[in-house]
């Protein structure tokens, strides 16, 4: 019954709730230094809800109050994505019901957890304990910057949670690139692990704590293999194209953090305004693909741009099946990542296109890369274009952060459970094709 609710409406309908109570919220009285609109109160709402980042009224400009329940508005998005993402990794299994000890079974062999209660723990617990050490790691940052014990357990508190959680929302006036390199290098781990998964992070931690026991899931490794390749090639391809003359070259570092935040969360120790058009087209990719299943990050996924990319090299290669790993991965499977893949390029271009017909002040690059940054849940904003939007714009860019949150995930939502078994089998035909 819980699951048919999911399937029938109720995973947009919790973010729908969980975004109006938001927005009232910020709607009350000493929430913001300055007079608050609904539609900004809306959007920031919907940008921390669904861990964007995007923002009309920067956080610093909100009171402490304000700030709060931003941060809370942020805790509570990513327990409902990592929850979520969870169920339907459980409704992927084969005949799966909510049984407490079908649960986990269904889902991995590998794993011993005994129903929903305990996966939302698990999930609960591996969120607090990261977020928690990295209030611990970031607090001396802050301290020796001068901003004060209170202030620097604030702001630990807020970028720790911020960083785990994908968001990019910040409560310093420049964000996370007025922070320290540690301070920098603390974040860019909580968005590693954020962006990682629970499953592969539970995966490493079952090999560490077994040993040889323990074989590690295709899942870990396809995701530790894109991740490692993103990562690798995001860092050097941005490093080399902004050596332009026209472009501000960046620190080895600052690349290897945007390779990273591209993909997961808008935390940016660059103005992106500054970079050349090439790396900007760079960023976009990165924005589409996202982080990995299970994970607090938005986007496409490794996982489907794996399967994608494998499929293409199998049938480059005239292979009638797609094999990862020594494994061949259902032809289900692939279709499901096709599919995905093609409806998210589709709502991007047609997102930009539409936001470029509304802003003729901006150019179809920002648009883009606007709508690329709502979709991809990455928050990241090219020469702050955001609060220069109209309201009506504002409307659209909050309508695609909200797609891009919950869309994926109803995708595959829609396909659970509707796959039947083959009763007839039609004889082949070809057709021609390119």
């Amino acid at each position: 019954m819980r699951i048919e609710l999911i399937k029938k409406g109720g995973l947009p309908l919790s973010f729908a709730v969980l975004i109006t109570a938001g927005t009232l919220l910020l709607m009350l009285p000493g929430v913001c230094t300055r007079e608050l609109p609904l539609i900004d109160a809306f959007f920031t709402a919907t940008s921390a809800v669904c861990l964007n980042g995007l923002a009309t009224v920067p956080a610093c400009e909100f009171t402490f109050f304000g700030q709060l329940i931003i941060l809370l508005l942020i805790q509570l998005g990513c327990f409902g994505i990592l929850s979520l993402s969870a169920m339907i990794l459980l409704l992927a299994g084969r005949g799966l019901s909510f049984n407490n000890t079908l649960i986990m079974y269904n889902l991995n062999d590998r794993f011993s957890l005994a129903g929903t209660e305990s996966l939302l723990r698990t999930i609960i617990t591996y969120t607090f304990i990261t977020e928690g050490v990295g209030v611990i790691l970031m607090l001396p940052g802050f301290i020796f910057q001068g901003f004060g014990i209170l202030k620097s357990l604030w702001l630990a508190v807020f970028y720790a949670v911020g960083s785990f959680c994908n968001a990019g929302i910040g409560p310093l006036p420049g964000d996370i690139a007025q922070a320290g390199r540690y301070i920098q290098c603390v974040s860019l781990a909580l968005i590693f692990l954020g962006g990682l998964g629970v499953y592969t992070i539970y995966d490493l931690l079952m090999t560490v704590k077994k040993g040889k026991k323990h074989r590690i899931r295709l899942h870990s490794k396809i995701v530790l293999t894109c991740c490692a390749i993103l990562i690798t090639f995001g860092t050097l391809i941005l490093y080399l194209l902004s050596l332009t003359p026209t472009g501000s070259d960046l620190a080895l570092f600052d690349a290897f953090y945007l390779s990273i935040t591209s993909r997961t969360a808008g935390y940016s120790t660059v103005d992106l305004v500054e970079l050349p058009t090439a790396c900007l087209t760079l960023i976009i990719v990165l924005m589409l693909i996202g982080g990995s299943p299970g994970s607090t990050a938005g986007g496409l996924k490794t996982t489907t741009i794996a399967v994608v990319f494998s499929a293409l090299l199998s049938s480059f290669r005239g292979d009638n099946a797609v094999i990862i790993g020594g494994r061949t991965i259902p032809l289900r499977t692939v279709l499901r990542a096709f599919t995905i893949t093609v409806i998210f390029i589709l709502f991007a271009v047609f997102g930009g296109l539409l936001l470029s017909a509304f802003s003729p002040q901006l150019s179809d690059r920002q648009c883009f890369f606007e709508v690329s940054s709502a979709l991809g849940g990455t928050g990241l904003d090219a020469g702050g274009i955001t609060p220069q939007l109209t309201s009506g714009c504002k409307l659209l860019v909050a309508f695609f952060m909200f797609l891009g949150r919950v869309g994926p995930l109803t995708v595959i939502l829609f396909f659970v459970g509707r796959e039947k078994p083959a009763v007839l089998h039609y004889p082949e035909e070809r057709v021609i094709v390119g």
